[in-house]
C-alpha cells in the first residue's frame, strides 16, 4: 500500500506540472500559463481561407474543406457540439438517450426536424445500416472511435468519396480543440470568441484560485446501470479531479493507460479518500441505489471515512457524464465546491 501511495503522489505531481495550477516545486502557476496549457490542443489547429487542418482521433492529420453542404453525425454528443459551433446535420443518431441530449443542449429534439434522417438508433456501430448512411451522400461524417464507429464507417465512406472525422472528446482541452475545428468548419469563427473563450476564462480562473497545499484525496466511482468501476484520470471526471489539484486515488502504475478499473475496496480503504464522487450513467437516484445495493452489507465500505462522514456525492449526469460543452465552467464550479468546501 505504501508503494501505491508513493506512485499516486508521483502521478499527481506529474499531472499538476503538465496541466494543473502548481508546478513541480508546488508553486502556483499564473492563470495565463494555465490558460495556455488548456489551449495547447486548440492552438495546434490550423485554419486557412478554405479549410481546417487538425489531428483526428486516430492520429491522422486531416484537412477538411469549410462549409460542408450536408453533415451526418453518428455520435449524439458530437452532434450537440456541432450545433453549438454553428452547424446543423441532415442525419443523426436517434434513440431516447440521444433525444434527451438534443433537448438539453440544442433545445429541441432534432430527430423531428424537417428533412432530418435518423441514420441509426444507437451509436453502437453493430446496429448501423452502413448502406443507408452512405446513401445519404453527405459532404462530411462525424463519428467516434468508440464502439468501432470509425472502423466500420471509414472504408465505405472513403469508397464513396465522403470524408470522415474521427473525434475524441474526453476532457476540457478536447472541447476547446473540437469547438475550434467545428466553428471554423461551419464558417462561424466569431463563436470562438463569444462562446469558447469565456468558458476558457471561467475554467482557468476557477482552477487557478484553488489551493495547492493539502490536496483532497478523491475516490471517483462510475455507476453504470448495474455495476461500479473506478475512474482514473483518463476519464472526464477523473481528469477534472486531477486538474483541480486533488489526488485521484485510482491512479497508479497498475492502472496507467486505463480509463476505468475494477474496484478493490481494500485498496480504497488503504488510500483513505476524503471524498467519494459518483459519476452517474443514469440519474442520481439510480446510481445511489446501485451503490447501496452493492455495499449495504460491506463492512469495508461502511468503514470508509468518507462514507461515515457523509461525503459521498452523486454528480449530475448532464454535466459529468454527458459532454457539458459550454457548461464546463458550471461543472468545474460544482466540483470545486465539493472538493474544496468553504
Amino acid at each position: 500500500m505504501k508503494r501505491i501511495a508513493f506512485f499516486t503522489a508521483a502521478l499527481l505531481l506529474l499531472h499538476s506540472f503538465l496541466f494543473g495550477c502548481t508546478d513541480a516545486s508546488g508553486d502556483e502557476i499564473p492563470q495565463d500559463t494555465l490558460r495556455s496549457r488548456l489551449l495547447a490542443d486548440a492552438e495546434a489547429v490550423v485554419v486557412t481561407e478554405s479549410s481546417v487542418i487538425f489531428t483526428d482521433a486516430v492520429g491522422e492529420t486531416r484537412e477538411i474543406a469549410k462549409n460542408p453542404a450536408s453533415v451526418v453525425s453518428l455520435y449524439a454528443s458530437f452532434t450537440t457540439l456541432w450545433y453549438e459551433a454553428g452547424g446543423s446535420v441532415v442525419g443523426c443518431i436517434g434513440g431516447n438517450t440521444a433525444r434527451t441530449l438534443y433537448l438539453e443542449h440544442i433545445g429541441r429534439d432534432i430527430t423531428a426536424d424537417a428533412g432530418m434522417t435518423v441514420a441509426a438508433n444507437s451509436a453502437a456501430s453493430k446496429k448501423w445500416d452502413v448502406e443507408k448512411i452512405i446513401s445519404l451522400r453527405p459532404s462530411l461524417i462525424l463519428c467516434s472511435t468508440a464502439m468501432d464507429g470509425y472502423a466500420v464507417i471509414e472504408a465505405p465512406a472513403a469508397a464513396a468519396g465522403i470524408p470522415v472525422i474521427a473525434v475524441d472528446y474526453d476532457n476540457f482541452q478536447d472541447y476547446l480543440k473540437w469547438f475550434k475545428v467545428f466553428c471554423h468548419l461551419n464558417g462561424s469563427p466569431e463563436l470562438w470568441d463569444s462562446v469558447a473563450v469565456p468558458v476558457l476564462d471561467e475554467v482557468a480562473e476557477q482552477i487557478a484560485a484553488l489551493p495547492s497545499d493539502n490536496p483532497p484525496r478523491v475516490f471517483s466511482v462510475f455507476a453504470d446501470y448495474n455495476s461500479l468501476q473506478a475512474n482514473t484520470s483518463r476519464t472526464v471526471v477523473g481528469e477534472m479531479i486531477s486538474l483541480m489539484n486533488a489526488v485521484n486515488i485510482a491512479d497508479s502504475p497498475q492502472t496507467a493507460g486505463a480509463e476505468r478499473v475494477p474496484i478493490n475496496l481494500e485498496s480504497v480503504y488503504a488510500a483513505d479518500p476524503d471524498i467519494i464522487v459518483v459519476q452517474c450513467h443514469s440519474d442520481a437516484a439510480s446510481a445511489k441505489r446501485i451503490v447501496e445495493e452493492t455495499y449495504r452489507n460491506n463492512a469495508v465500505w461502511q468503514s470508509l471515512r468518507a462514507v461515515k462522514e457523509d461525503r459521498v456525492y452523486y454528480l449530475d449526469k448532464s454535466l459529468f457524464h454527458n459532454k457539458p460543452n459550454s457548461r464546463f465552467g458550471e461543472a468545474y464550479r460544482i466540483l470545486a465546491d465539493i472538493l474544496y468546501p468553504a
